[in-house]
């Protein structure tokens, strides 16, 4: 049984383009779905959290979490295997991610979560790869496969 879900966010939650300046990056684009899908598992008590590797750009992603009432957290994809089993354990926890270094995690996971668009090491891995890509209702879908996984 699913009680928590962690996403990675760009890649899933954007579609993981960044917008650059002569200031370096300063916007990112977020799709309208996802807070559907967080309020939809928030509702049968699923907890939800959010990592992200990006540095630069955490201010951004931060603002949006803010706004969906998602907790994030700065990890790198290094670090991502260790900090979920240390902070989630890996029973009981469905993880999202696009990239080459969220596979392991998508392996070790309860249940995990691929976009469309992710990496080819991603989508191989996860137990479900998503018919939309990342920033078009990923945890949308993602939150709709949990509620029917834990027999909603």
């Amino acid at each position: 049984m699913i009680k928590r879900l962690v996403t990675d966010c760009d890649g899933v939650i954007t579609d993981g383009g960044f917008f650059y300046s002569e200031e370096g990056k300063v916007y990112k684009k977020f799709g309208p779905h996802d807070a559907d899908g967080i309020k939809m598992l928030r509702a049968e008590g699923i907890e939800v959290f959010a990592i992200s590797g990006d540095k630069r750009g955490f201010s951004i992603t931060k603002k949006r979490c803010d706004d969906m009432r998602v907790d994030l957290q700065l990890v790198t994809e290094a670090e991502r295997l260790a900090f979920i089993n240390n902070t989630h354990g890996f029973e009981g926890t469905a993880f999202v991610g696009d990239g080459f270094y969220d596979a392991p995690v998508l392996e070790a996971v309860e249940r995990g979560y691929a976009p469309a668009d992710g990496t080819e090491r991603a989508r191989i891995l996860a137990d479900v790869v998503t018919k939309v890509g990342g920033g078009r209702g990923v945890l949308l879908e993602v939150a709709i496969d949990i509620l029917e996984y834990n027999n909603k």
